[in-house]
């Protein structure tokens, strides 16, 4: 027979609060890390995140404040929030106002406040789930090469559902692929082979899409992981990356040399001239942006890099408070990058912050590719200093 005190508002909070961090936010985090393989429909991956993970963690929010409020402890939430109410208030200005935008912010600190109690409950969950989705990754790439020999590999791989060009499709991949770098060189506890063969065929992936931006972004990620983690398995990994560039470079030059720079030079000054007119504040949030290049027929609507697009849109001050959070998470993860969990993190962070220089300019948007490039890899981070902030306080303690 039931007591009546199960029934009391606190017993009743604590029963929803552990049910949303047990079971729904676990499925969220892994709906998030995956969808783009699956969902085929971009729309019903935004709703996925809304209603997995979005929502719950504001109705945790709501029924554990004082655990939340606690989140702010760690200085990437720190940073974040400044630069998000900052870009909120840019949209008093801007041409494309919408109060639907104030939305996005909230989307992105509902990925930390998830992850965050994540961590604080258990973490286990949200380890395995990450784990889960990076062997998913390499089991997708595969699927999507066999279906792009099948279909003739005539052409660059551009992938299917969701990932519609070669682009996009290495945003994600190419993520995964840091990550598996960064586990494989912080020794974190897994068979040896696993990272080795995840690689492999992620990397078979990125070179068939014919893609410069994720090598030139995995370039970055190893010279991190060198000065980060300087043992053989970094030194490996960078010896045999320019082994591969090479014989690439020998056997079919074109692929990496017949594009040229893609009128990247002249896109990005073209942008800077229209941030000069609204230098310090910006255009404000979502203003829209038109890049006309000379030789370049289609117009296009970004500029294509994303620290230009937060220049564009928020002005210097933003652009401040944007290289501040990049600033705060990359020293906190060099302080602690002898933790295995936080230098993983911080490699996915690396490619994400080296792939938006030549492409994109959605830095705060809905759940879509780009959040491969910033906020899934911020989150990784700010889980993996979480959670090595309880464990020396947990150490500490004994």
């Amino acid at each position: 027979m039931m007591r009546y005190d199960q029934f009391r508002p606190a017993a009743v909070r604590a029963y929803s609060a552990n049910w949303l961090i047990r079971y729904l936010l676990p499925l969220g985090w892994l709906a998030l890390t995956t969808g783009m393989f699956w969902v085929g429909d971009r729309s019903l991956y935004h709703k996925v995140y809304y209603g997995l993970l979005a929502t719950p963690a504001l109705l945790l929010a709501c029924l554990c404040p004082r655990q939340t409020a606690g989140l702010w402890s760690e200085p990437i939430l720190q940073a974040f929030t400044p630069f998000a109410l900052y870009i909120a208030i840019t949209l008093a200005w801007s041409t494309n106002a919408e109060a639907s935008s104030l939305k996005y912010p909230l989307y992105i600190l509902m990925l930390f406040v998830a992850l965050g109690h994540l961590v604080l409950n258990d973490a286990k969950p949200l380890l395995q789930g990450t784990l889960l989705a990076a062997l998913i990754a390499p089991l997708s790439a595969l699927a999507t090469l066999g279906w792009w020999v099948h279909q003739g590999a005539t052409d660059r791989l551009t992938g299917y559902g969701a990932l519609y060009n070669p682009l996009l499709t290495t945003h994600v991949y190419g993520f995964y692929t840091a990550l598996w770098l960064g586990v494989w060189c912080s020794k974190i506890r897994l068979p040896a082979v696993l990272p080795l063969i995840a690689i492999g065929i992620l990397m078979t992936l990125i070179i068939s899409t014919g893609s410069r931006t994720p090598l030139l972004a995995l370039a970055a990620c190893m010279i991190w992981l060198i000065l980060a983690a300087p043992n053989k398995r970094s030194l490996g990994s960078t010896g045999c990356a320019l082994s591969i560039a090479g014989l690439l470079l020998w056997l079919d030059p074109e692929t990496i040399l017949q594009r040229g720079v893609s009128f990247r030079p002249a896109i990005w000054q073209e942008a800077w001239r229209q941030i000069q007119e609204a230098l310090w504040f910006g255009h404000g949030f979502s203003a829209p942006m038109v890049v006309r290049v000379p030789g370049l027929e289609e117009t296009l609507a970004d500029p294509h890099n994303l620290t230009l697009g937060v220049l564009y849109q928020s002005g210097i001050v933003g652009g401040v408070f944007w290289l501040l959070l990049y600033g705060v998470a990359l020293y906190q993860a060099w302080i602690k990058r002898h933790a295995p969990l936080v230098l993983a993190a911080a490699t996915t962070l690396i490619f994400g912050l080296m792939a938006g220089m030549t492409e994109g300019s959605s830095f705060m948007s809905r759940p879509k590719e780009h959040w491969f490039l910033i906020w899934i890899p911020f989150g990784l981070l700010f889980a993996a200093l979480l959670h090595q902030r309880l464990n020396i306080a947990k150490s500490s303690g004994n």
